[in-house]
Order: C-alpha cells, then structure tokens, then sequence
C-alpha cells in the first residue's frame, strides 16, 4: 500500500481529496545551485510516486513550499587573500618581508 504525504504539514491524502502534484529538482554545480517546481495539471496516482515528485494537500501549503525552496541563499564569503612570507638576510641582521598575492 503506498500512503500520500504532504511535503509541507504531513499529512496523510485520503482517496477521495483532491491534491495538488508536482515535481521539484535541485541541481548543484561548482559556481551555481539551480531549483525548481514544476506543478502539473492533475494529480496522477502513476506519476505520483516518481522519485522528483512533491505533494500538497493545500494551496497554502504548496506556496510554503516554495517560500522555502526559493528563499535567498545567504551572501558567500568574501574571497580570502594569501599571503606568503619571504625571508632574506644580510651579514648584520636578519628581516622579513611580506608580500601580498591576492587570488586571480
């Protein structure tokens, strides 16, 4: 028996709701994350329990859904620099030097 949950307040479809399906998929690369929903126009029992798919009981909880899956990413951190140290010496003392590198 395969049991229908609300991906926003849990709870469980009965057979005689009307629900709302869709399919939400979240790519992940090296300098960029992408997301998205796609809400379809009918719910379908088949195409329900595909591995992408989101169900909703209410519209209400199908925008809270999406308030989270799409809220602002925080800020990424400033790049950092490198810094590197070169050591030189003369007969009488020794002195250190800094130099700055920033990262292309």
């Amino acid at each position: 028996m395969i049991r229908f949950q609300c991906d926003t307040c849990a709870d469980l479809k009965k057979s005689d709701e009307v629900w709302i399906m869709g399919y939400a998929a979240e790519s992940v690369g090296v300098t960029a994350a992408r997301r998205e929903i796609n809400i379809a126009l009918a719910w379908d029992d088949r195409n329900a329990v595909d591995w992408l798919a989101v169900h909703f009981c209410s519209d209400e909880c199908r925008e809270g859904y999406m308030q989270r899956l799409f809220r602002k990413a925080p800020e990424p951190l400033p790049a950092r620099k490198s810094q590197a140290v070169v050591r030189t010496s003369t007969k009488k003392t020794t002195a250190a030097r800094k130099h700055v590198r920033k990262r292309a």
